[in-house]
C-alpha cells in the first residue's frame, strides 16, 4: 500500500501557473533544479522550494463498523516557491504577480481552486543573468507562500467487542522455557 497525499506539489504549481497565465501574456511554466540553465525568453518561471508544517497534525477516526474502518491525518502547511520572472519587463511582471497574489484577486481565485491560500511574498530580488548575446539579461525574483492542509487516509480497524478472561501465568509461561 503506497499513501496518498490529497494535494499534491504539481497540483500547487498547476494552480499558480493557472493564476499567473491571466496575468501576463507570456509563457508561464514550471522551473527544473539542478544545473538546467535559465530561459533566454520573456516568461515567468515558477521552482517549488519547500513545505513547512504549521502546526500538529490532526487524525479523524472513521468507524463504518460494517468494515475496515480509516484514519485521516491533517496538517496546516506552509509551501513555498520561487517565482522568476525573465525578460525586459521582469521586473515589472514579478512586481505585478507578487502584489495580485496577496490581494483579494489571488485569494479567491486560488480559493477557488480550493487547495490553497496565499500567506505571503518576500521582497523582489535583482538577479540579471550574463549572456552570449548580450551583457545581461533581466530577472527579478521573489519567493511565494502558500498554505494548503494536505491529508492522507489509512486503513484503520476498530474494536467492537472484547473477550477478557484469566490464565495463570506462571503455568502457561513458565520460567526459563
Amino acid at each position: 500500500m503506497s499513501v496518498q497525499i490529497s494535494i499534491t506539489e504539481a497540483e500547487l504549481v498547476h494552480d499558480l501557473i493557472t493564476f499567473f497565465e491571466t496575468l501576463v501574456d507570456c509563457d508561464v511554466v514550471r522551473g527544473l533544479p539542478g544545473q538546467v540553465p535559465s530561459p533566454m525568453r520573456e516568461c515567468v518561471v515558477i521552482t517549488p522550494l519547500a513545505a513547512q508544517g504549521l502546526s500538529l497534525p490532526t487524525a479523524v477516526y472513521a468507524d463504518p463498523a460494517t468494515a475496515t474502518g480509516t484514519l485521516s491525518i491533517t496538517q496546516a502547511t506552509q509551501w513555498s516557491a520561487r517565482i522568476d520572472s525573465y525578460g525586459a519587463r521582469a521586473h515589472d511582471m514579478a512586481l505585478a504577480l507578487s502584489i495580485v497574489l496577496c490581494s483579494a484577486v489571488g485569494c479567491e481565485f486560488l480559493g477557488t481552486l480550493g487547495r490553497a491560500q496565499p500567506l505571503s511574498a518576500s521582497a523582489m530580488t535583482h538577479l540579471p543573468i550574463s549572456s552570449a548575446e548580450g551583457p545581461f539579461f533581466e530577472r527579478w525574483s521573489f519567493d511565494a507562500f502558500l498554505q494548503f492542509n494536505p491529508f492522507i487516509t489509512v486503513p484503520q480497524q476498530f474494536a467492537d467487542q472484547l473477550h477478557v478472561g484469566l490464565i495463570e501465568v506462571d503455568t502457561t509461561y513458565p520460567t526459563g522455557a
